[in-house]
């Protein structure tokens, strides 16, 4: 049996998954797709599982690993997500861990609270935009005027991102597939290449690069939007090593 479950998919979550795995710690790591399980690095006794779970398997696992803790290191973004994970624990009398990562604040970026919002804003200016939001928010950015010619998406280099963005509407020079995170240095040139105005991006924390990307729009010269993430409690990384070396080691 696995006592603990880890669902990642982030660097949180990479970074507890190969704790798990250098302290031989019993455990089922969740990813949702087979592209966050080929970027883990984990031995036995880790077990990885791709794929999104809705809460009645996701039940079902708990309740057939007797599972006794889970560790939510979702992106702080999937919001939906988390809320199941935390009922479907309620229901089932486990102990729920957030890990979360650490806000930052950017004083001379226009902060979002909505995706509404935030194409409101972008259809109240004018010029290129480039998006790091990844192909998630694809969708409501086609709400954007005239997107197929002023919006940049860069996104996790997956098959199906790209081929629900190319479904939208949006032409294949206007994606950029890649695995972040990306230097200073690098986001510059890319903006510059793409002659890019307005950075659009969620405020994903240090481990997301994300200084290093409004660092490098703000010598650019860019606009900068950032999409607000909602309040929550939860537990660093370090915190979230201590409960795991208390329980397993």
């Amino acid at each position: 049996m696995h006592k603990i479950v880890l669902f990642g998919g982030t660097t949180e979550g990479r970074i507890l998954t190969e704790f798990l795995s250098e302290n031989k710690i019993p455990s089922i790591v969740c990813v949702a797709t087979e592209y966050g399980e080929k970027v883990l690095e984990y031995d036995e006794p880790v077990i990885v599982r791709s794929g999104k779970l809705k809460p009645g398997p996701m039940q079902k696992l708990f309740q057939d690993e007797e599972v006794e803790i889970v560790f939510d290191a979702t992106h702080p973004y999937a919001m939906n997500i988390s809320k199941n994970i935390k009922n479907v624990c309620k229901e089932e009398n486990i102990e729920y861990v957030r890990v979360l990562r650490e806000a930052i604040e950017i004083e001379d970026a226009v902060k979002c609270f909505s995706m509404d919002e935030l194409i409101s804003c972008l259809n109240e200016t004018e010029g290129i935009i480039f998006s790091s939001m990844g192909a998630k928010e694809a969708q409501s950015l086609t709400g954007v005027d005239n997107f197929q010619e002023r919006v940049y998406l860069r996104m996790l280099p997956s098959p199906e991102g790209m081929r629900s963005c190319l479904d939208l509407g949006y032409p294949m020079k206007n994606l950029c597939g890649m695995q972040g995170p990306f230097s200073k240095e690098f986001n510059i040139a890319q903006f510059k290449e793409i002659g890019a105005d307005i950075l659009i991006t969620k405020e994903s924390g240090n481990a997301g690069g994300f200084l290093e990307k409004t660092d490098a729009a703000r010598e650019c010269g860019m606009k900068i939007l950032v999409l607000a993430r909602v309040e929550e409690e939860g537990l660093s990384i370090e915190e979230a090593q201590d409960i795991l070396r208390s329980r397993c080691l």
